[in-house]
């Protein structure tokens, strides 16, 4: 199961490398291919949210009850709502940059602060939390937690 979280974080990644062209390109006064960024971020917003963060979520859950302390656990399940939520404010600055009604710099700010943060935490998640999950879960845990994550709808 780790290493589904592993590849799922490399194809995250990924996707945040061919982000962070059209945001060099956007910091070098050219135009980004605008609808790209909208579709990486649908992608980064609605994969992570729909399948990938339900089931780190439960696996935490997990762990949560077993570890003594617990705010690195409960630091990665808050980031998971904020950076939906920084998606979701990402992709509405989007619009509103393609549209005119903010300014490049805004956008630019943005998409530097969120490009960090998203890589900031899966570099968290790999080194720090994913030996805390190895370490605490069982074979049967893994099972059932496999179970219960919802396949992703596109």
């Amino acid at each position: 199961m780790i290493s589904r979280l592993l590849v799922e974080h490399d194809h995250i990644l990924k996707t945040l490398n061919f982000l962070e062209m059209q945001f060099l390109e956007l910091c070098r006064g050219g135009t980004p291919d605008y609808s790209l960024m909208e579709s990486i971020l649908e992608y980064v917003q609605e994969y992570p949210e729909q399948v990938h963060h339900p089931l780190e979520d439960r696996i935490f859950s997990i762990v949560l009850e077993r570890v003594d302390d617990a705010e690195l656990i409960q630091q990665m399940i808050s980031e998971h709502k904020e950076l939906e939520l920084k998606t979701r404010k990402l992709r509405e600055s989007l619009k509103l940059l393609e549209s005119h009604a903010i300014p490049r710099d805004t956008l630019i700010d943005q998409l530097s602060e969120f490009l960090i943060e998203q890589r900031q935490h899966m570099y968290i998640e790999e080194k720090k939390v994913h030996p805390l999950i190895e370490s605490n879960l069982t074979q049967d845990e893994w099972e059932q937690v496999q179970s219960t994550v919802p396949l992703y709808k596109s």
